[in-house]
């Protein structure tokens, strides 16, 4: 069964990082035209982030918090998106100017996934939740096995995540970088901390932990490389 639903995109009147308009890239789409879903994991502001480009790889802005299904497109389940409506905003200023503000409606359409393929695939992901558990037990007893054991975990999940995002996204655990980094910082491995904190922010994890913990992280890095100094 087919799901269908019409969403408004958000951040669209933003500049891109290239420095495109959105809004110039707006104007120029058709009703009808298809649009690319992707999850940002890695994005500081939500790991259930997920953009909108067009086909010409243009972004055009993200889902609004509502109706994200990051969750569905990191797994590569079935789901797409067109244009539904492109209409004028609410930005008083801008119209004043002559410069008519524009938005976006899409019509998202979700499918039932296959599910023989889903459990295949959760299959292979918890064993390495099942690894990142046990690791996390030995670090009771014995920290520098635990370190030892991180360290192995952290790079076979990174490994199979370049060989297959979408099964890595079916995984419950996060890789163990905060107690990793944590135990190194305990024992005056700043550098090594550090660089385990940002290997982590430079690659790509379909499974992020919580905003908290993110947060953490960050403030520890800053916090090391000022005792570098």
């Amino acid at each position: 069964m087919v799901r269908s639903f019409l969403v408004g995109v958000r951040g669209e009147s933003f500049l891109n990082d290239n420095g495109t308009s959105r809004q110039e890239i707006i104007r120029r789409l058709k009703k009808g035209a298809r649009v690319r879903l992707v999850a940002d994991p890695t994005n500081p502001h939500g790991r259930w982030a997920v953009k909108v480009f067009t086909e010409r790889d243009e972004q055009i802005g993200w889902l609004p918090s509502d109706a994200r299904d990051a969750d569905a497109v990191l797994k590569d389940e079935p789901i797409a998106a067109r244009i539904h409506a492109i209409h004028g905003g609410t930005n008083w200023l801008k119209r004043l100017l002559g410069k008519k503000h524009v938005g976006v409606v899409l019509r998202v359409e979700k499918s039932e996934p296959d599910w023989g393929r889903r459990q295949r695939l959760e299959a292979t992901a918890h064993e390495y939740d099942d690894r990142i558990a046990k690791a996390l037990e030995i670090e009771k007893n014995d920290e520098e096995a635990a370190i030892e054991a991180y360290r192995r975990v952290i790079a076979e999940v990174r490994d199979m995540t370049e060989r297959d995002p979408y099964t890595s996204a079916h995984r419950r655990l996060p890789a163990p970088v905060n107690r990793l980094s944590l135990l190194l910082e305990r024992r005056k491995l700043y550098k090594e901390a550090i660089n385990v904190i940002e290997d982590w922010l430079n690659t790509f994890d379909p499974v992020q932990p919580t905003r908290s913990v993110s947060d953490t992280l960050r403030k520890r890095r800053d916090r090391l490389k000022r005792k570098l100094i």
